[in-house]
């Protein structure tokens, strides 16, 4: 009986001691799963260079769009701006700046002029000098019953030549030329040099449209007059 009772109390301490190990031991704690919501897609990591690219294109196309817009309206805008002109006008003659400045005056547009100094090609008709002095008066008097200005030159390089005329242009000057040869039977030579001349410079000193300089230019006859025309961007 003793030996029985002391088992029974070994068997009691047994169980109460495994029963206190089991009860403190610690547990472990689970760790919280992360999910994506639901509406994400969810992308492997192979995948992701090829979203960017495509995202890049994207951007790419948008931003060229919004270029293409941009530069449509800024050329819009600069075909409806009329191109404004600043132009300035050269004579040599007073009579054709007073006929410029009269169409100004006409139009209302204000502008400068002064006067310069400058190089311009002449072309001087004239017919080779005859052997002797009579000869060539001769040749002037029968010019002028023929209605052709002209006069002998007395200076040494150039004695008893018969000065034509001088003109402005290459056009005129062979125009006079052809005229002359045909009225009177003699031939007629050109000698082109440049000569420092007094220039009328005219500035139009306001903006004026294309329209409205071609309006103004046709109040003039070109052909008969010595004048240059520049349409100055302003």
């Amino acid at each position: 009986m003793k030996w029985l009772f002391l088992c029974v109390v070994l068997l009691n301490a047994g169980f109460l001691g495994w029963h206190g190990f089991v009860k403190d031991k610690p547990k472990v704690a689970q760790e919280s799963i992360y999910a994506p919501p639901v509406s994400e897609k969810i992308h492997l990591l192979s995948e992701v260079p090829a979203i960017n690219e495509q995202n890049l294109k994207v951007n790419t196309s948008s931003n060229e769009s919004l270029e293409e817009a941009l530069n449509r309206v800024i050329d819009q805008t600069v075909a409806k701006s009329p191109a404004l002109l600043c132009p300035r006008l050269e004579t040599e003659r007073q009579e054709d700046k007073k006929q410029i400045t009269q169409v100004l005056t006409d139009f209302g547009w204000a502008y400068k002029e002064q006067e310069v100094t400058g190089k311009r090609p002449k072309f001087w008709l004239y017919i080779a000098a005859p052997d002797t002095p009579a000869t060539a008066a001769k040749i002037v008097k029968d010019l002028a019953s023929k209605s052709v200005d002209s006069f002998v030159i007395n200076r040494a390089e150039m004695k008893n030549r018969i000065s034509l005329g001088l003109y402005s242009s290459q056009e005129r000057a062979d125009q006079a030329k052809q005229r002359i040869q045909n009225i009177s039977g003699y031939t007629v030579d050109v000698y082109e040099h440049m000569r420092n001349v007094s220039i009328q410079q005219i500035d139009i000193a306001q903006p004026v449209s294309e329209k409205d300089w071609e309006r103004f230019v046709s109040r003039f006859d070109l052909t008969k007059m010595m004048i240059k025309l520049e349409k100055n961007p302003c």
